[in-house]
């Protein structure tokens, strides 16, 4: 049975969605069923891979607006709110919502529209992703579902939460990053305890690491010994700062370069062991 990890930090700029690409990337590479789900509004998770997968296809985003949007696949569908109230509302079919990206990987693709579902006051919207991934059997047709998590606490992050069996954290280590550590953890603690969850944080994996910064052993010195990390296990392996993934001409998917896909390809092994070790 596949495993759901959402990849989340309440902090933004962390690299949490390159970390997200990477790994979807990459497992999908070495032959595993992956489904990468964009649960960020700002869906650039979406964008990566639409445009490195299906850039063929396109003119400034013509795929995505023509055949994703203009068809309704996206991860909207599942939190828009009823407005029949006479007729029962029917959980979308994986097959009408999913996309094929590339052998081995699909993606439920995001969109702008996720941030009215967050002024809705229905709670089974908390339920919509995990009543998906449970009614359509995704763990069984997946070996991993990613969740690439907004950096906000809303409905669709607790409901992202929800479905996962993992949470993985991407750090960027500055002064202020145990900030977004305290709020992630604070949350965690209040869905587990408020919805009887199990749900386990499968490690802390640092990110746009730049060894040549002195002071940035330091601050990892003194973030990791603050109390909120404790329980948290850190990942040895690591993402290091690279500018080819922001600016780089194949486009923002670490695996497409040779030093971010190294680093992606450990982080990988990594968790695999750390999950079959849970």
């Amino acid at each position: 049975m596949g495993k759901v990890i959402s990849i989340i930090n309440m902090k933004g700029g962390v690299g949490k969605t390159t970390l997200s690409t990477g790994l979807a990337d990459y497992f999908s590479d070495k032959g595993l069923k992956i489904l990468l789900i964009d649960a960020d509004p700002q869906f650039n998770a979406t964008q990566a891979i639409i445009d490195c997968y299906k850039g063929d296809n396109s003119v400034e985003n013509d795929y995505y607006i023509k055949d994703i949007l203009g068809r309704s696949k996206t991860i909207y569908e599942l939190f828009k709110p009823q407005v029949d109230l006479t007729k029962p509302k029917e959980m979308p079919k994986a097959s009408h919502l999913i996309v094929n990206a590339k052998e081995n990987l699909d993606i439920l693709c995001g969109d702008l529209n996720l941030v009215l579902a967050n002024n809705s006051a229905e709670h089974t919207f908390v339920r919509k992703l995990k009543v998906f991934i449970d009614k359509n059997n995704l763990k069984d047709k997946y070996d991993f579902i990613i969740i690439d998590c907004p950096p906000t606490l809303t409905i669709y992050t607790d409901s992202a939460l929800m479905a996962s069996d993992f949470y993985l954290i991407p750090n960027r280590i500055d002064r202020y990053s145990i900030v977004g550590i305290q709020s992630l953890q604070r949350a965690v603690s209040n869905l587990i305890e408020e919805e009887g969850i199990s749900l386990k944080c499968i490690g802390l994996v640092y990110t746009m690491v730049n060894n040549k910064l002195s002071k940035e052993s330091k601050l990892k010195i003194d973030f990791e010994s603050k109390k909120a990390v404790d329980d948290i296990d850190i990942f040895a392996s690591s993402l290091n700062l690279s500018n080819n993934i922001s600016a780089g001409a194949k486009g923002p998917i670490p695996t497409k370069y040779k030093l971010p896909r190294q680093d992606i390809e450990a982080i990988g092994e990594e968790l695999i062991c750390k999950i079959h070790d849970a």
